[in-house]
């Protein structure tokens, strides 16, 4: 019995801290494709973490696909364009529990 006492000890200390100071993944987010060169992205809770935009796109002559990204935001919508002759194929958002703007 108080081996298990003792396994939930550290894990009692580690939560707390956690639940101090720890972020987490935005959540409700959204992102669509806005037009031939570009996506938009935004989430309505960053959690303390940050999101952007990302573009797949493809080139109009060459077929190469490509990824593109929008800046980190906590607030508001990131865009992510496509460059050159790409254009876009689909849309995508990339999360991150911490602050990266």
């Amino acid at each position: 019995m108080l081996t298990g006492l003792f396994a939930l000890g550290p894990g009692v200390t580690a939560a707390s801290a956690s639940a101090a100071g720890a972020t987490a993944h935005p959540s409700d987010c959204k992102y669509e494709v806005v037009s031939v060169w570009m996506t938009t992205a935004g989430c309505k809770k960053n959690n303390g973490g940050s999101y952007r935009a990302t573009a797949i796109c493809k080139d109009a002559e060459t077929g190469k696909v490509l990824w593109f990204s929008g800046p980190w935001r906590q607030f508001g919508m990131s865009n992510a364009y496509c460059n050159g002759s790409y254009r876009t194929i689909s849309a995508g958002i990339e999360t991150s529990s911490s602050n990266k703007s």
